[in-house]
């Protein structure tokens, strides 16, 4: 198998790990000339119609689904009698040996990772997508802790049964500790479930192991059904107790007594207080303590108590009056302080970002008062730059001044040029040296976008392909160009999304030159069209000064019927963009 080729671009090139469903192959896109990994069903699955083309029909689905908390499936096909999902290659480990090695987990981590697989099944949510088998083994953990959850469309048609093979079974075992009990009853199914499966993961991560255990699969499942969950605490006491707050709503036994949405989930863990311990223990040392108590202690205790209580309202009374006293004499800096609040930042609805390029996300956040933050850059489809995801999400309140956190696209190849523009040059030199670039030249120039020793400007731009040990220089802004400054400096216009001519005619204009015009295969950007420029628009520079442009020379081409190809390019992803 491992030296066939499907569909006549794909090359596998060897086994990469099996399940009880599939075998994931290592191969290369000989179109795209990209490493992705194949899902290839195994051949007991293909002899039910029914299954293949719900899985067929589920995997298409999920492959209109971009989130950079999800394995993104490219393509679905068929060969003879081999059932095929290409999918993004991840370079990690399952989260199940991430909590085999190293459970149990520091709450913070557990927390974050958790969010993210939240983050991604809001997205599946809102495409009307079910996971049903949300488990430590189909969550990919890459370098950063990233999360990536897998096998949408896959592992949910699996129904315990006696009568399956081996392998179902060994398949459903490995499922049912996470199954929620609507799951085990076979009953309705909604997003509600995906929750519950969530919170069993978390758990996991906490303690170390899973709420519920037995012998066969019918024993977890009448567990999930009927038996009380033991509070994670129990197990670790260093779980803060908001966190084991939601873990016990996440896996409530009825749906509505569940978060009704991820994003509630979400909210819920963006608000944990990891300093807070969790207040069973303490009641139940207390209570220990009280048991052993004599009855003449107890008495003791009660008058003791009693005196404390009225002490208490003393001084509660006395802190009232002094109180109301303070609000008298001081009215009219109450009165002041009312009449300040239009002066106090306010509060918005964070606008929608995702798919802008981020330059253009910058200039268009001015105007609501509104940053931008680069969180997390992956490789992707999308155009280098353009944005992925972006938190607040859309419509989520904010306040003015602060910062939106982005995930942005490095493009679909992996030597590309990160972005580093507004980071400080320590940040960038770090940034560049992790994806194994070296800074060369590093001068400074002024920009009225970019505060003084930030990034303004680097060469080449973000996305341009270079090959590892390649020298990026920067420019490191000065701040704003001042009043008594040198006049002959000039703005750096937009090129991107603009023709070769109409960039030559907008640098001419700047009284500015055409450097370096790379070109570059896009399936995103047209034909004729730049992709990227060396120096980010709003840039201060000398007139003269030579901009470095990318240029796209279209989609990949390839020999045969045109309709063919752009056909297969659609089925790849090329046309979702």
């Amino acid at each position: 198998m491992a030296a066939r080729v499907l569909a006549g671009r794909y090359e596998l090139i060897g086994k990469i790990g099996e399940g009880g469903m599939a075998v994931v192959f290592r191969a290369k896109d000989r179109l795209l000339s990209r490493s992705v990994a194949i899902k290839i069903l195994r051949p007991e699955f293909t002899t039910d119609n029914k299954f293949v083309e719900s899985f067929r029909r589920e995997s298409q689905l999920a492959a209109s689904i971009v989130d950079p908390n999800i394995v993104n499936v490219y393509d679905v096909g068929r060969e003879g009698n081999i059932y095929y999902i290409v999918m993004e290659l991840v370079e990690g480990e399952p989260l199940s040996e991430v909590i085999k090695r190293e459970a149990p987990l520091d709450p913070r981590r557990a927390a974050n990772i958790t969010r993210q697989i939240a983050m991604a099944l809001s997205t599946a949510h809102k495409h009307q997508l079910i996971h049903r088998d949300v488990k430590p083994h189909n969550v990919l953990i890459s370098a950063g802790d990233v999360a990536k959850i897998s096998d949408f469309g896959i592992a949910q048609k699996i129904i315990p049964d006696e009568a399956d093979t081996n392998v179902k079974k060994q398949t459903v075992m490995g499922s049912i500790h996470y199954f929620s009990p609507e799951q085990a009853r076979g009953a309705y199914v909604d997003e509600r479930s995906d929750i519950y499966s969530l919170g069993i993961v978390l758990y996991e991560m906490l303690t170390g192991q899973v709420p519920f255990d037995g012998d066969t699969p019918v024993d977890v499942a009448l567990k999930h059904m009927n038996q009380p969950m033991t509070p994670p605490s129990k197990i670790n006491p260093d779980i803060p107790q908001d966190l084991e707050d939601i873990v016990m709503k996440a896996t409530s036994k009825l749906q509505k007594d569940r978060y009704s949405s991820a994003d509630e989930l979400i909210t819920d863990l963006s608000f944990v207080k990891f300093s807070r311990q969790a207040i069973q223990n303490k009641k139940a040392e207390t209570e220990e303590k009280t048991q052993e108590e004599t009855a003449e202690e107890r008495k003791a205790r009660l008058r003791a108590e009693k005196k404390a209580e009225k002490r208490r309202k003393l001084i509660k009374a006395a802190i009232i009056a002094a109180v109301a006293l303070a609000l008298l004499i001081t009215g009219i800096v109450i009165v002041d302080r009312y009449l300040d609040k239009e002066k106090e930042p306010q509060v918005i609805d964070t606008p929608y970002i995702v798919g802008m390029d981020y330059n253009d996300a910058r200039q268009y956040l001015e105007q609501f008062k509104l940053g931008l933050e680069v969180d997390v850059q992956v490789n992707s489809d999308k155009a280098a730059g353009t944005i992925l995801s972006q938190s607040p999400r859309e419509n989520a309140t904010i306040n003015e001044g602060q910062n939106i956190k982005v995930t942005i696209s490095l493009g679909p190849e992996d030597s590309v040029v990160p972005m580093v523009l507004g980071e400080t040059e320590k940040n960038a030199r770090a940034i560049l040296e992790s994806y194994g670039y070296k800074v060369g030249e590093t001068t400074g120039g002024y920009s009225n976008e970019y505060a003084k020793g930030y990034v303004a400007a680097q060469d080449p731009g973000a996305g341009v392909h270079l090959d590892k040990g390649g020298i990026v220089n920067l420019i490191v802004s000065l701040g704003p160009e001042g009043s008594g400054q040198d006049q002959k400096d000039v703005t750096v216009p937009k090129l991107t999304q603009k023709s070769l001519a109409e960039a030559q005619r907008a640098l001419d204009d700047a009284g500015l030159a055409i450097g370096t015009i790379v070109e570059q295969e896009s399936t995103s950007v047209e034909d004729g069209y730049v992709i990227s420029q060396s120096i980010g628009a709003g840039s201060k520079v000398p007139s003269g000064t030579k901009i470095n442009i990318v240029v796209s020379i279209g989609a990949p081409k390839t020999n045969g019927n045109s309709a063919e190809n752009t056909a297969e390019n659609q089925a790849s992803g090329g046309g979702t963009n």
